[in-house]
This record gives structure tokens, sequence and C-alpha cells, in this order.
């Protein structure tokens, strides 16, 4: 296997064209060895860290023997190779054959990949939750097949929180009985959505019902909690909440599965954290789908023997060792009994009330409006049933720009959708 990367800055506007410029050298140049050494090749975008790229390279070789062929990876940002799908797949000629896309992606990379349908098979479909092929599937067809699904629970310090809340009401207690050890990322990104929408979904609401009372029930109960959240929780992401539960200095949060394995190479779980379900609402649970789906662009060079490889992917071997090797928690659960049943417990209860956000290609548009909303409430004076009419009605304080105009007037995203 053979990996490239790029170097440039993880978040800068010219990495999607060196992408663009860059990959196919690199492919070819890998391409070069394959000739040489008479296999085919399989190129591949990945979102992935060097770490987890050594590691994936371990996974597909068993791909690599079967099928005499070298899978050469790229391994890039969701963003980047967003850009670089639709670039390629505009032209019809391309040098990627397989593209890593994050969930939120989906609507916006629909035009540029090719159904799937023949490689699903019953068996394949019963490793993923309804809520997961529901994301991959527009119009009854299948377009995108889960690599690294996960979704959220609770992260909890079992020495401070030895009964670890289980309902609304006992979260509430418990922040007002602890101030400041309640964590939520609120940063203004896609994680914010993703905290706040499990408690939106498990009060009966939803994205493209803002005005339901269900939504009005959960901004409500967040109103309820923010006095007493950590004073950090404004700016907190994945990994800067991670390391206060860390520190100590935050006691619950709630986080996707890497959390876990962090705080277990810290030596601090199970001894310190452990995870539980996230606390039921009036409506039961609910957590976000998140991870990385796979397709095959429309330009792709090699397309059959990328399907090849999608169906080397599905199977419940492939997914228990995506699991046991790289730590993707998601489409098999740890064997009973063992020390990953006990560390993952929380994300193994929650599996059942997993939801995906909508597919839209105007999802971050749509993202963009929840977001405001969910600062404006906890961190803000704006009352939530304002805060809620606000996510689908235009907002003038935000014409300055286009992107700002763009993404108050798109009033068509969610027709259709909700009620």
């Amino acid at each position: 296997m053979i990996v490239t990367q790029n170097s440039a800055p993880r978040h800068s506007s010219h990495r999607a064209l060196a992408l663009i410029l860059a990959a196919p050298l690199a492919i070819c140049l890998a391409g070069c060895r394959a000739r040489e050494s008479g296999r085919a090749r399989l190129n591949i975008a990945l979102a992935v860290f060097p770490s987890e790229a050594a590691r994936y390279a371990k996974f597909v070789s068993a791909f690599e023997t079967a099928h005499h062929v070298h899978v050469n990876l790229s391994a890039q940002t969701y963003a980047d190779i967003l850009q670089a799908l639709r670039v390629q797949s505009a032209s019809r000629r391309g040098s990627l054959d397989l593209v890593e896309l994050d969930l939120a992606m989906l609507g916006r990379a629909r035009p540029g990949v090719a159904a799937l349908d023949d490689i699903v098979s019953p068996s394949v479909h019963s490793l993923f939750s309804e809520a997961a092929w529901a994301a991959a599937t527009t119009n009854q067809h299948i377009y995108f097949i889960p690599h690294r699904l996960m979704w959220q629970a609770m992260v909890y310090n079992r020495l401070k929180v030895p009964n670890p809340p289980r309902t609304w009401d006992e979260l509430e207690r418990f922040a007002r009985a602890h101030p400041g050890k309640l964590a939520i990322k609120g940063a203004r990104y896609e994680g914010a959505v993703c905290d706040a929408m499990a408690f939106v979904w498990s009060a009966g609401g939803a994205e493209c019902a803002p005005g339901s009372p269900g939504s009005l029930r959960a901004f409500d109960f967040l109103r309820a909690l923010s006095p007493d959240l950590n004073d950090e929780s404004a700016v907190y992401r994945e990994m800067s909440v991670l390391e206060a539960q860390a520190r100590g200095s935050v006691w619950i949060h709630f986080n996707w599965p890497f959390a876990i394995e962090y705080l277990k190479s810290k030596g601090l779980a199970p001894a310190v954290d452990l995870s539980a379900p996230i606390p039921a609402g009036p409506g039961g649970m609910a957590t976000p789908l998140g991870g990385g789906y796979l397709a095959i662009p429309v330009s792709a060079p090699h397309p059959a023997l990328a399907r090849e490889f999608l169906k080397y992917l599905l199977s419940r071997q492939a997914q228990a060792r995506l699991s046991r090797e790289l730590g993707w928690y998601g489409s098999v659960a740890p064997p009973a009994g063992s020390e990953d049943a006990t560390l993952y417990a929380g994300f193994t209860a929650m599996r059942p009330y997993v939801r995906a956000r909508p597919a839209l290609e105007c999802y971050p548009q749509l993202s963009n409006r929840w977001q405001r909303a969910i600062r404006a409430v906890l961190f803000g004076a704006a009352a939530p049933k304002a805060a809620l009419a606000a996510i689908l009605s235009p907002q003038p304080g935000h014409q300055a720009s286009p992107a700002a105009a763009a993404d108050d007037n798109d009033q068509r995203c969610c027709a259709g959708l909700e009620p």
C-alpha cells in the first residue's frame, strides 16, 4: 500500500487545488511502481491521520494479495476530497477510484457518484442501522457505503458520578448540584448541532421542524441547563472538551467513540471515565450518526475494482477488524464480557437510537442556522421560541455578505421534508 499526504495547512483554501493537482501526480508515480510489479492499482482518498493510514495499510493487505493490486491511499480532509470529487466528476476524467465523505456532505456529493445497489445484499444491509442506509439512499438507490460510522454517547467520570443521569430531569439536577461540571460542545460548528440535536430528537423535534412543540421543549431544556454549564462550553469542540474531561474539570459531556480510546490511552478509562447512554427525554433517547461513507466517483478509472474493494469491506469480519484495529467502533459491538464491552457500553446501548441528519445539498446552510440558534439560547439572551423561529426565516442582520445572504434566503431547503 502506498500512502501520500498533503502537507499544506489543514484548513487552507489552497488545499483543494493542491489535492486536485498533486494527487494525480502522486498516484501516477505509485502507478508506475504498480505497472513495474505487474499489479493493478486502486486509488482511494480517505480523511485519515498518519497513524490511521499505517493501520489501514495492514487492513487492506489481504485485499491487495487476493486481487493482485496496489492500494494507493491519498490522505486528505473531507472538504478537499469533496472538492476533488466535484472537479473530477464534472470533467468525467479522474484519478480517484474511491472517495470518503463525511455524512453531512452526502447531499452535495450525490451528483458525482455512482449507484451501488448491486453490492448491498440483505446480509450487508443488516450490518448497519436503517438510519445509516437512509442517509446513503436517494430515490430508492444507494450511492454511499458506510465506512466508519459512529455516534455519540455520554462520557462521564465514574468516581465523581457513580450513578450517571438517565433522564433529562436527572441531568438537570446533576448540573444544578455541580455547576461547571457538565459541558456541551458549543463552538459554532457542526458539533454543536450534534449535541443539541440529540435533545431535539428525544423531545420529538426535527431539523426541518424548528417550530414544532418538540423542538421548543428541547430548547427550553437547554436554556434551563445553560446557567450551570462549564464556562468554556461556548468554545468547546471534540478534543478541547475531551481534554477538560481528562483534567477532571468536566465530569460529563457528549462525544464520539474516539473519546474513550483517548481516555484509555491516558490511563483514565475505565479507571476514572466510562461511557453511558445519553439521558432520555420525553420522547425517548436519540443520538446523532456521524462518520465517513465511501463512494465511487462517476469519473473513477477502475470502477469494477472499486466495487470489489467495497465487497471486501462489507463483511462482518472486515467490520470487526476496523473496530478492533483502527478503533472505528460502529457496525460490530465488542465481544460480550471484554474490556472494550465495558468501555463502550454507552455506545452499544445507543445503537438502536441512532438518527441521521438530513442528506440535503443545502445542509450546510441549515446547519449554520441551527448553530446560531443554539448559541443564542445557550450563551445569549435569546428566548427559545424566537431563536427557533429564526431558523427557517430570513435574518436581515446577516445580509452583509453574499454567503450570509445565500444562507438566510434559501427557503427551499426543508421544503416537503417536515410539516
